[in-house]
């Protein structure tokens, strides 16, 4: 059986992982949500928007830490 191979990042960069992970299954929840809300009414513009800016936001997070390595 081959070795595991061990690779250490830097702590800031296992925190952006680690905040991106939840708020992004906080928006998955979200977009869930709004499926369930399409069937019967419209979905708003400003609730997509704030699916949007989740997402966004984690990406810039991930990108700045991966920058910092």
């Amino acid at each position: 059986m081959e070795g595991t191979r061990q690779t250490t990042l830097p702590q800031e960069v296992v925190d952006a992982i680690v905040r991106s992970t939840e708020r992004l299954e906080g928006a998955s929840s979200i977009l869930s949500m709004l499926e369930d809300k399409a069937g019967g009414e419209p979905v708003t513009a400003s609730e997509i928007a704030a699916v949007r800016c989740v997402v966004e936001s984690c990406a810039a997070d991930l990108d700045a830490a991966w920058a910092g390595i």
